[in-house]
């Protein structure tokens, strides 16, 4: 009896060894699916949910070295930030200055991404960051909002201008409306001081500021601001240039018409090379990085947005593509600013009369017309400036080389007190200067 179940057995083990053998390769292959799927669990930089807008443009301005007055700076690169927010620029297209602008990368990073597309072709998506030498993930992440990778059937807008202009997504209309809720001792009833009257604001205490925008990244930008302080008046006076707000700014610029990169009509600003010259916007002052934190971007035209009313230029600009590489701006200002200390030529005694001209001691720059004696002082002298700038742009190099020129010429002089740190200071009617620039970036 034994020995048909030793038959039995072998055969059920022979069958069961088969049918393991056929099996096997199918479980294999599951089990090496099942292993490819299960998540990665090494160390990754955690996204945040959302962008913290106020404390990202606090940690960057952390780094302000104290150049010129903080408050503009602060604001100025609040407005970089939130139009690159609202507007996001083209990574495929976006000029290094562009990039610069934004102060979230160094010159090495700039540089290895356009050099990246330059090997590669255009970027295909956001995620090709990753392969960008000198990225990591917390600057990518950080860029992100303000960048874009498009579509290839998207990269470009062939809806008509007027289509364009109006589209909603591109306007924007900020207002807003500040007081302080205590009398501050500018509102009381004026008192005597020393038998005279003590001068108070003129204005009431209200702070009003209304805004309109409507701007496309590299197509067009136009707007209109109005500001009124606290402490000045609403006034419609034409003889005194003054139609309600104490400031008014207005601009229209076009991007990328042929070989016509940039017009600008209006209030713009400009920024080339290091700023000796011409400077604009904002800019880090100390820091760990001894360079980085020093060097500005070429940014040349950008339109004016901001309420300091000393901070800009009223006129035309245009930057022209010549040759490959070889950007052409020619520009032009006119406008009336306010000099303190303003003598007329009459009440001068310099000696002979026909060399007797108007004079101011300095530049007010704070842009307040409050009192009697701010009004008094308000847009009395004209500034006329005239100049150009030519930047040539080495391809994939990371050269660029700048000269430019500026001549300036006020309606009356500048005549600064004889003090030891007015003794190399500009004295006169007219100044003209020339610059030269250059920036390299070579690896790190």
């Amino acid at each position: 009896m034994k020995a048909p179940f030793k038959l039995a057995h072998s055969a059920a083990l022979s069958a069961v060894r088969q049918w393991f053998h056929r099996l096997l390769p199918g479980v294999t292959c599951l089990l090496l699916v099942l292993i490819i799927q299960l998540p990665a669990r090494a160390q990754e930089y955690q996204r945040p949910v959302t962008l913290d807008f106020d404390l990202l443009v606090q940690e960057l301005f952390a780094q302000q070295g104290g150049d010129g007055d903080a408050a503009a700076s602060y604001e100025d690169l609040y407005e970089n930030l939130s139009q690159a927010f609202q507007s996001p620029l083209n990574l495929n297209t976006a000029t290094p200055e562009e990039l610069g602008a934004l102060f979230l990368l160094n010159p090495a990073q700039i540089v290895g991404l356009r050099r990246h597309i330059q090997r590669t072709g255009g970027l295909l998506s956001i995620y090709e960051l990753q392969a960008v030498p000198g990225f990591d993930l917390p600057t990518i992440y950080r860029l992100v909002p303000f960048v874009y990778v498009p579509e290839t059937a998207l990269q470009t807008d062939r809806r008509a201008f007027f289509t364009r202009l109006t589209d909603g997504d591109n306007t924007q209309l900020i207002t807003r409306y500040t007081r302080t809720l205590e009398t501050k001792q500018g509102y009381t009833p004026p008192t005597l001081y020393q038998g005279q009257p003590t001068q108070r604001y003129l204005g009431s205490a209200d702070n009003l500021y209304a805004r309109f925008r409507s701007t496309r990244p590299k197509d067009f930008s136009f707007g209109i601001t109005a500001e009124k302080d606290a402490g000045e008046q609403l006034l419609w006076n034409p003889a005194r240039a003054q139609y309600g707000p104490d400031f008014l700014s207005a601009h229209a610029v076009l991007y990328e018409r042929g070989r016509l990169k940039a017009l600008a009509i209006g209030d713009y600003q400009l920024q080339f090379g290091q700023g000796l010259l011409l400077s604009a916007g904002y800019a880090v002052g100390k820091g760990g990085e001894t360079v980085a934190t020093v060097r500005r971007p070429n940014i040349g035209i950008r339109p004016y947005t901001s309420v300091l009313e000393a901070s800009f230029l009223r006129g035309a600009a245009a930057t022209v593509r010549t040759v490959r590489g070889l950007d052409v701006t020619v520009f032009g200002s006119r406008k009336r600013i306010d000099g303190s200390g303003y003598t007329p030529a009459d009440t001068l005694s310099d000696g002979a009369a026909d060399q007797a001209v108007d004079g101011f001691s300095a530049l007010v720059l704070t842009g307040f017309h409050r009192t009697a004696a701010e009004l008094a002082r308000r847009q009395n002298v004209t500034e006329t400036l005239a100049g150009a700038n030519a930047t040539y742009n080495t391809p994939g190099s990371g050269l660029t080389l700048g000269v430019t020129g500026l001549t300036t010429h006020y309606s009356a002089a500048l005549q600064r007190r004889d003090l030891p740190y007015n003794r190399f200071a500009f004295r006169g009617t007219d100044n003209t200067g020339l610059s030269a620039s250059y920036s390299w970036t070579v690896g790190n």
